[in-house]
């Protein structure tokens, strides 16, 4: 029995008007008349804050992305969809503190790409459909879905966008429902992000952490996290990247006096303990 048929028996029906039905749906004259759950359905009741982006986000943007989930999953039900690349991101990010998948089509269209991380939504988070078992995904699920994806969600972070990348279609629509929007900054002329940078051009949040998100909606943003053991090194370097941002690995080095064959080491510390990312061209960044 493969993963799709194993679901069969665990789908939980919800019909229109159930007390987990979400409200911000009900008014949509084009909303199911019952939606197909499998997992933990409590995660219907927590407000909720989706977080996208392309197939082809980069690979520094996702990591990113991940932070910002798992910190916004604290306060927030994380919501996103089950393709590879951002909506990943999203996922890793918040499946400990809560993830809710919204497919495209039914439980036997689920992405093969995605197969053992949905598992794992399976069995930790929600996996969340608008459409009975056997339906397929055709031309126009995919903005049937986004238009309700972002109508569930009480914002909207684009992790990667090119320019006419399937996430723009989800932030129309939470456009259209007057739901905050917020992106990834990118480089000019970065393909995989002129779709971030046109919405940040159009009124959406430049967003670099959680924080953002949280001071947007006029949120606490005093620090939950304990605070982090660091080694004299650890805590030089990082405090050199927060001084500037980002760094080349040789600038921090000369910054700090730490060898480069040395230095690489203390790099990757800080990654492992979630406090930096690399941006590629041996150039880091504070998260």
């Amino acid at each position: 029995m493969n993963f799709e048929e194993s679901l069969k028996s665990k789908i939980v029906e919800i019909p229109r008007g159930d007390s987990l039905y979400p409200k911000a749906w009900e008014s949509l004259t084009d909303a199911p008349e019952r939606l197909y759950a499998v997992g933990d359905v409590s995660l219907l009741k927590r407000k909720k804050f989706v977080v996208i982006g392309s197939r082809r986000t980069p690979a520094n943007a996702m990591k990113l992305g991940e932070t910002i989930a798992k910190e916004l999953s604290t306060r927030y039900a994380i919501v996103t969809g089950a393709a590879d690349g951002g909506d990943t991101a999203a996922i890793v990010g918040g499946l400990k503190n809560g993830v809710i998948c919204l497919l495209a089509g039914g439980f036997s269209a689920i992405p093969q790409a995605n197969v053992s991380l949905l598992e794992r939504v399976a069995n930790e988070g929600l996996l969340l459909s608008l459409h009975p078992y056997e339906t397929p995904v055709r031309s126009f699920s995919y903005e049937y879905r986004n238009k309700f994806m972002a109508a569930l969600g009480e914002g909207v972070l684009v992790l990667g966008a090119g320019e006419k990348s399937g996430a723009l279609i989800t932030a129309k629509y939470a456009q259209d429902f007057a739901k905050k929007i917020f992106a990834l900054p990118y480089p000019p002329n970065a393909a995989a992000g002129a779709g971030c940078n046109a919405l940040i051009k159009k009124g959406g949040y430049l967003t670099e952490s959680a924080t953002d998100v949280f001071t947007a909606f006029g949120e606490d943003v005093a620090e939950q996290k304990t605070k982090i053991e660091l080694s004299a090194d650890e805590e030089k370097l990082y405090n050199a990247l927060q001084e500037n941002g980002e760094g080349h690995v040789n600038e921090l080095s000369a910054s700090t006096g730490i060898p480069v064959f040395k230095l690489r080491a203390v790099l990757s510390a800080l990654e492992i303990k979630g406090l930096i990312v690399a941006l590629g061209g041996n150039r880091y960044s504070v998260v």
